[in-house]
C-alpha cells in the first residue's frame, strides 16, 4: 500500500517504517557508543542513549524528507543525499540538545557527532539502498 504526500514523496509504508526504525537505531548506537567511550554507566544504558540521541534524531526527521530520503534512491545518490541532509540536520540537533541541556556543546562534540553519525548513516542507508536496488 502506498501513501502519498502530494508535495514530494511517494513511499510504501513498509519502506518508510524500515528507514525510520533503521535511522532510530543509528542514533541510539551513536549515543551508546559515545556514552560507553566516556565510561558513563550511571543509569540505564538504553534510556540514556535514547535521551542523548533524541535531539539529533528529531533534527534528522525534520530534514531528511526534504532530501527525498524516505523514497527509493540509487545507492550512490542515497549516500550523497544522506550526507547533505546530515550536514543540515546536525546544527538543528545541536540546537535541540542545547535546549534540552540548557548549555551548548563544545566544537569537539559537534565534530565527533558529525563524523560518527555520518559514518553510521552512510553504512545503514547505503546498504539498505543497495539491497532495495538488487531486489528491484
Amino acid at each position: 500500500m502506498d501513501t502519498t504526500n502530494r508535495s514530494f514523496i511517494t513511499v510504501s509504508w513498509s519502506r518508510l517504517i524500515a528507514l525510520v526504525v533503521g535511522d532510530a537505531l543509528v542514533f541510539i548506537i551513536f549515543a551508546f557508543l559515545g556514552r560507553s567511550s566516556h565510561g558513563l554507566v550511571d543509569e540505564n544504558p538504553l534510556l540514556a542513549s535514547l535521551r542523548v540521541g533524541l535531539p539529533f534524531f528529531i533534527g534528522w526527521l525534520l530534514i531528511a524528507p526534504w532530501f527525498g530520503l524516505f523514497r527509493q534512491q540509487p545507492p550512490l545518490r542515497m549516500l550523497w543525499l544522506t550526507l547533505g541532509a546530515w550536514l543540515i540536520a546536525l546544527p538543528l540537533g545541536l540546537g535541540l540538545r542545547w535546549l534540552q541541556l540548557g548549555r551548548s556543546s563544545p566544537f569537539s562534540f559537534a565534530l565527533v557527532t558529525f563524523l560518527t553519525v555520518a559514518a553510521l548513516l552512510l553504512i545503514w542507508r547505503g546498504a539498505y539502498s543497495w539491497w532495495m536496488a538488487r531486489r528491484a
